[in-house]
This record gives C-alpha cells, sequence and structure tokens, in this order.
C-alpha cells in the first residue's frame, strides 16, 4: 500500500539530516508530495510543496507543510459523514449568538388598484437567539506512537478526529429536529404503511409537508431505512428505466425531487429517537424543505491548534469546532417512524 502524503512528510521530519536528503531524491517521495500549492512564510509567497520541502533546511522550515497536512487529514476523516452541512443552510458569525428573524410562511400578496399605494406587509415575524458552542477532541496519538515511527497509526487517528467533530455537528442537527425547542411538529409524524418504511411513505410524507406550503428537497434516512429503501422493487427495479442499478451501486438514487442522505449519528435525548427501534417513537427519516426546517450557525468549521514541532506537538493537538443549530418552521419536515 503505498504512503500517503503526511506520512511520508511525517517521515521526513522525524529523520535526521542525511536522511531527509536521501528520502526527498526518491522518486515514489516527489511522486507523492510534489504537485500541491502551499504558501511558503519564509519565501513570502506560493510554490510547489515539493519544491518547498527541498528548501527547507530542517523540521522547524518544513513545519508549515505538515500543519496543511494534518488539517486536510482531519477534514479527510470527515467527509464520509457528512450530512447536515450539507442540508441546512449555514450561517456565518463571528458573535457567540446570532438572531433569525423569520416571516410565516404560506402567505399572500394584497389586490391592489393600479397606480394605488402598496401597503406594508403586516404578517407577524418571529425570531430563534442560535447560541454558538465549542466542540473538540484530541487524536488519540502516544508517544510510543512516535517513538516507533508508527505514522500510519496517528495518520488514522486524526481521521477519527475529523468523524467525531462531523458526527457532533450531525447529532446536534439531530436534536434540534427532534427534540429541540422548535422541533419537527409531532402532527408531521407518520407511520409506515407496510410492516417498514417503503417509497410510498416518503410519497406520504411529501405531501404533508406541501399542505403547508413548504417544498420538500432532502430526505434523510437511518442506515436500518436505508437498507430497506434499497430492497423496495419501486427503487431497486424502475427507477433506472427498468435497470437494477440500486443493487450493483448500493446508492439511493433521487426520489420524487428529494436527494437522499444517510445520517448514522445517534442523538441522546428521550422521546423521538434516530435510529431507535421503538414502535410509533423512533425515527427512520425525515423529509425536509431544507431551506426552513433549520439552519446552523459556525462561528469556526472544523480547525487544528497550530503548532511548531511537526512530529512532537502531534502528542497535544486539538481539533475543534465552534456552532450552533436551532429549527426555524416546525411544520417544514415530516418524520417517519419505526414499525
Amino acid at each position: 500500500m503505498e504512503e500517503s502524503r503526511l506520512v511520508k512528510l511525517l517521515k521526513w521530519a522525524d529523520a535526521g539530516n542525511t536522511e531527509r536528503s536521501r528520502m526527498v531524491k526518491k522518486e515514489s517521495f516527489k511522486k507523492t508530495v510534489e504537485g500541491k500549492q502551499v504558501y511558503n512564510p519564509h519565501e513570502k509567497k506560493f510554490m510547489d510543496s515539493y519544491k518547498a520541502l527541498i528548501t527547507a533546511e530542517n523540521q522547524t522550515d518544513g513545519a508549515y507543510l505538515i500543519q496543511e497536512e494534518v488539517h486536510k487529514t482531519v477534514l479527510d476523516g470527515a467527509e464520509p459523514f457528512k450530512c447536515f452541512r450539507e442540508i441546512l443552510p449555514i450561517l456565518k458569525t463571528d458573535a457567540q449568538s446570532m438572531r433569525i428573524v423569520m416571516g410565516e410562511s404560506g402567505t399572500y400578496a394584497d389586490k391592489i388598484a393600479e397606480g394605488a399605494k402598496i401597503d406594508i406587509d403586516t404578517q407577524t415575524y418571529s425570531k430563534r437567539d442560535v447560541s454558538v458552542d465549542k466542540y473538540g477532541t484530541r487524536p488519540i496519538i502516544t508517544q510510543e506512537m512516535l517513538d516507533d515511527s508508527l505514522f500510519n497509526v496517528a495518520e488514522i487517528e486524526l481521521k477519527k478526529a475529523g468523524a467525531r467533530l462531523e458526527n457532533t455537528l450531525n447529532r446536534q442537527c439531530l436534536y434540534a429536529l427532534l427534540q429541540g425547542d422548535h422541533k419537527i411538529a409531532t402532527a408531521n409524524s407518520i407511520a409506515p404503511e407496510g410492516t417498514h418504511i417503503a417509497v410510498s411513505d416518503i410519497a406520504n410524507a411529501i405531501g404533508y409537508i406541501r399542505t403547508d406550503n413548504f417544498t420538500p428537497d432532502k430526505l434523510i434516512t437511518t442506515p436500518a431505512a436505508e437498507g430497506y429503501l434499497l430492497q423496495d422493487s419501486n427503487l431497486a427495479y424502475v427507477s433506472y428505466a427498468g435497470t437494477n442499478a440500486p443493487l450493483w451501486q448500493g446508492v439511493i438514487p433521487k426520489l420524487m425531487g428529494l436527494t437522499p442522505y444517510t445520517c448514522s449519528a445517534t442523538e441522546k435525548a428521550t422521546g423521538y429517537k434516530w435510529m431507535g427501534t421503538t414502535s410509533g417513537t423512533s425515527i427512520y427519516a425525515m423529509v425536509l424543505d431544507s431551506t426552513n426546517i433549520g439552519a446552523i450557525v459556525m462561528r469556526k468549521d472544523i480547525a487544528v491548534k497550530q503548532y511548531e514541532d511537526p512530529i512532537h506537538d502531534l502528542l497535544g493537538m486539538s481539533c475543534t469546532m465552534r456552532f450552533g443549530v436551532d429549527g426555524l418552521f416546525t411544520n417544514a419536515g415530516c418524520t417517519i417512524t419505526y414499525k
């Protein structure tokens, strides 16, 4: 298995001067490291990462290369678990909280005569005050790993840190939509018509949301619900003009205008639970109008604490996020329960 860019850079930093010179001359090393533009703070310009590495006289000079690669590795670990950040609007803020002002849904314009004055809309406004909290984790990287040059294991732990943070974001979004003060309306919950969730239940959920003048565009399922849908003959054999593409691709296609996502995070609250097995209260899927159901207030996305020593400071490295989540219009979503 070919070593990653991060592992090669860590080995370079851990080696002595003679060994570094030998490593950078290897074609396999050059092939893995080169081709990425990075900002060289010493040269004060962007340059190819391989060229920057050659000009670095010691590991401290090359620390910025490893810092960037460590951050990229953490983000790579978060990638497979991305769900709600691709669904809900992300509102940037520099404060500890944000106030979101909302108008009414499903309102209409008034009839006016030609040339007459247009009155100001008198709809009722409401607000959401979303607080920002800090979340953090430390990769489990030990001194023994570094002493034994187990940089592949360190890379795995860095990816796990990214996964933990992304799953935390998903969990907080689940809590806001299922348990928070502005959760999906209890009346907007349906049970499967059959023994488990099917395509027909998703169609019914779409109807619930459209009745309240919202436009559903996203479908979120638990892993178990995804498995049931992949077994649904309506999906497996008909969706691709008679082919069985879902069976060999293993993905749910766009259903009735809904973009599908699968969320494997769990939330610990009581009552309605994601991925539970209690009939009537465990949620297996959600159909959402993603623009109106809720919002993520992001002060600082996944970040890695900067460090100077590219090797030993990995021991105390921390990964953090600062964000808040809240629901907006409670009728902009519909849940499908376990049965």
